[in-house]
């Protein structure tokens, strides 16, 4: 990658997106899903309750005969019963690229099938949340903003992974699903070096079970003096504590949310590192300012992956970045503004650092922006 984007690149995005029409389901056709995850069967249950008659869902090895009530099929069983079905891609996750399921889909002799940016844009209102899934014009509308962000970014490789990015998730640019950068997620080149040489001090806000807490401990030149591990997920609280506490006497765990104040928040427990603050959520959990947590010293280095609240955790981190001028990593994909709104957030909290964008996983998954200060 090392083409060099400008803003005006990103203002002919705009006119390229807004010229492209809706592609939506046809209604009286019946659609076929293919995948059977849990987007795919939210996506089934949102169509019928629209009137659109969803046939089943088609999988390469399905491992069921049925889910909620349809067939689970296989592609050459769906090419005797309908060669010409209607489908729909359901499959949202960081696993497989996009651009590989479309493949299969062809390569079974059946069209492209509506992308999720396709059926989001048609059913947002009832899908909610789907981490950096928006309606095509809500993205399309903000790419002059994006672009300005752009030029605030301190390398042509950041500059030309956002222009992708963005095309992609606009149906403009399917081979983006199968890019990742070559560099290890979190820690690496961008993030390192100005650690080096000296004890540092760790705080990780969504430690999950200390994974990513381990993979630092593996980087060589890493003098680590202290962690905050923070992780409000109960069973994600107990996997982090037997798994770092009782070897690492440098750890302390925090069964905490971190926020831009102190509040009660209402949690949804996921299955393993997808736990989310939502409105409704099924537990109650502790939530603070990692200002008020830490008012004094330093910390070198800053690991934000909590699901969409990075906005607020900044928020709430303003005086301790100010202080400390560590190196922020954090994760830019859970949200749809996350693309803008958190780098230009960072832009007026710490305007001296350098921004760099990298790519670590498919489908602009685990996309990170990596904030390092210049001098000290």
């Amino acid at each position: 990658m090392t083409t060099v984007f400008s803003e005006k690149d990103f203002v002919e995005l705009q006119v390229r997106a807004m010229a492209q029409p809706d592609v939506r389901v046809d209604c009286a056709r019946p659609v076929w899903i293919f995948g059977a995850g849990g987007f795919d069967r939210g996506l089934a249950g949102i169509m019928q309750s629209s009137g659109i008659e969803v046939a089943g869902f088609v999988e390469t090895k399905p491992v069921v005969g049925q889910v909620i009530g349809l067939p689970v099929v296989d592609w050459a069983t769906l090419a005797k019963k309908n060669p010409h079905a209607q489908l729909a891609l359901g499959i949202f996750n960081r696993n497989t690229p996009y651009d590989q399921l479309v493949e299969i889909s062809l390569n079974n002799g059946f069209e492209k099938p509506l992308m999720p940016w396709d059926t989001y844009t048609q059913f947002n209102a009832d899908l909610g949340w789907r981490y950096w899934l928006s309606p095509r014009n809500a993205l399309a509308s903000n790419l002059e903003r994006i672009g300005k962000v752009a030029s605030q970014l301190a390398d042509d490789e950041s500059r030309e992974i956002l222009f992708r990015l963005c095309a992609f998730r606009l149906g403009l640019d399917l081979p983006f699903s199968s890019f990742r950068s070559y560099e290890n997620q979190y820690f690496n080149d961008l993030s390192l070096p100005r650690l080096y040489g000296r004890p540092i001090s760790y705080l990780d806000c969504g430690a999950y079970n200390g994974d990513t807490y381990t993979d630092l401990l593996k980087q060589t030149g890493i003098n680590l003096r202290q962690a905050f591990l923070m992780e409000p997920d109960p069973a994600n609280y107990a996997g982090l504590v037997s798994h770092v506490s009782s070897r690492h006497p440098e750890v302390i765990c925090l069964p905490l949310a971190a926020a831009d104040r102190h509040s009660i928040l209402t949690f949804s427990s996921g299955q393993g590192e997808g736990g989310a603050i939502r409105a409704g959520g099924d537990i109650q959990i502790a939530a603070v300012a990692i200002d008020e947590m830490l008012p004094q010293g330093r910390v070198d280095l800053v690991k934000l992956d909590v699901e969409g609240a990075e906005a607020q955790v900044l928020k709430g981190a303003t005086r301790l970045i100010e202080r400390s001028r560590p190196v922020l990593t954090l994760s830019l994909y859970h949200n749809p503004q996350d693309l803008w709104e958190l780098p230009e957030l960072l832009l007026r909290i710490c305007p001296d650092y350098k921004f760099h964008i990298r790519q670590h996983y498919f489908n602009s998954f685990d996309c990170v922006l990596y904030a390092v200060p210049t001098q000290r």
